[in-house]
């Protein structure tokens, strides 16, 4: 049985440069994309009646594999990211992430290592204490054919399981 791919677009724009590399990411592979600039999604600490990260939570639950991808906005993530992060970070239901696997990347014009490390960081921080198994993070082209090759191997793992 394929597994599920959910991407995860952080970027304000639906069709830039983020939606292309998470595209190519999962070329030929069963999945969904979303875009947080469609849901309404409050910080940690607010309250909204209208509130959707349940919504997206949702979502992440219902694949196998979920891949977060940012653009570079003032040296880090997306301000979406960071706030998709907080929410599962806290969030109760968040634990019924375990045993889902997740990857991560970061696009843009040369971000510098200090924020590819600070933003994989935070992504390792909220998921792993879930029980999810990061699978790993990109930040160049080079990298993201990496991390399509952990992919395709933990594809091929599930496959013959």
């Amino acid at each position: 049985m394929p597994r599920k791919y959910l991407f995860i677009n952080a970027s304000a724009k639906k069709d830039g440069s983020t939606v292309e590399c998470g595209t190519a990411l999962l070329e030929g592979l069963e999945s969904e994309q979303i875009h947080l600039v469609d849901y309404r999604i409050g910080f940690f600490g607010q309250s909204f009646d209208d509130d959707e990260f349940d919504a997206v939570l949702e979502k992440m639950l219902a694949a196998d594999v979920i891949v977060l991808g940012s653009p570079v906005y003032t040296e880090t993530m997306s301000a979406a990211a960071r706030t998709l992060l907080e929410r599962l970070e806290t969030h109760p239901r968040a634990e019924e992430l375990s045993g889902r696997e997740f990857a991560y990347f970061i696009q843009g014009y040369g971000p510098t290592r200090l924020a590819v490390e600070s933003t994989t960081a935070s992504v390792r921080n909220a998921v792993e204490p879930r029980g999810a198994r990061f699978l790993g993070a990109a930040s160049d082209m080079v990298e993201l054919a990496e991390l399509r090759e952990a992919i395709d191997s933990q594809e091929a793992e599930a496959s013959h399981e």
